[in-house]
């Protein structure tokens, strides 16, 4: 991967363009393998809560399969926040500006609400255990990937920084560089697929990054699950248009 990466940044000028094959080459030649079958990947996107709040345009989105199109076109999604199951941040060289940016963007998205849920009913109810609550609902996974950055140790330091006055359920869960290795959250059980109270973040430095990242998905997502959700209150009663008539009781 790190290989077609340099082909592309020395073959492609533009920027705005190298962004794109450069997400979607992450999406195409690893993520889609890894991730699965019930998930969509899609690069260039937001995501809107019934609220009307977004994201910041987002690298990747997680979005569940049977999303409904709120707007698509070939190159641009709005995915209902309901429907979202994480964001990635992809970056080419990971410094301290572009470690903010991406740490922002992460952060705006796993703060929107999620409110259109059915509630759950009958004998067996799904639950999901992160950031140290209880959820009826996939909470929202959020990731850096990177292809090379500056020195690993101070990217930790920075980001524990960034995040020292965020709601722990707005962290990045991971931060991955291909040619280095990864930051991980751990406590006294172990490495964590996400934070929790109390919880350090590590430094994993590895020259097959792909490798523990690969088992970081596959235990974060193993249990992903759409609930039951509503499309109404995203419309709004005005979309429907003006009733003219009617017949019957």
């Amino acid at each position: 991967m790190l290989t077609k990466f340099k082909d592309v940044t020395a073959n492609i000028e533009h920027r705005g363009a190298k962004g794109r094959e450069r997400e979607a080459l992450i999406a195409r030649d690893y993520l889609r393998h890894y991730f699965p079958a019930t998930v969509n990947l899609v690069h260039g996107a937001e995501i809107l809560d019934s609220e009307g709040s977004r994201s910041a345009e987002c690298d990747i989105v997680i979005e569940d399969i049977s999303t409904p199109p709120l707007y698509s076109t070939e190159t641009f999604r709005i995915i209902p926040a309901e429907w979202a199951y994480g964001v990635i941040e992809v970056k080419s060289n990971l410094n301290s500006a572009e470690l903010k940016d991406a740490q922002k963007k992460v952060a705006r998205a796993k703060a929107l609400k999620k409110l259109t849920y059915v509630p759950q009913t009958g004998d067996i109810v799904w639950n999901w255990h992160a950031y140290g609550n209880t959820y009826t609902h996939f909470p929202m996974f959020g990731m850096v990937l990177a292809y090379t950055s500056k020195n690993l140790k101070e990217l930790c330091t920075e980001l524990w920084e960034l995040q020292r006055d965020v709601p722990i359920e707005h962290w990045v869960d991971v931060v991955a560089v291909l040619d280095r290795g990864l930051l991980l959250y751990a406590n006294e059980d172990g490495r964590l697929n996400r934070p929790v109270p109390g919880c350090s973040l590590q430094i994993i430095s590895s020259d097959v990054t792909l490798v523990p990242l690969t088992l970081v998905i596959q235990n974060a997502f193993a249990e992903v699950k759409m609930t039951q959700s509503r499309l109404a209150p995203y419309i709004g009663p005005e979309s429907w248009g003006n009733v003219e008539g009617q017949v019957g009781p």
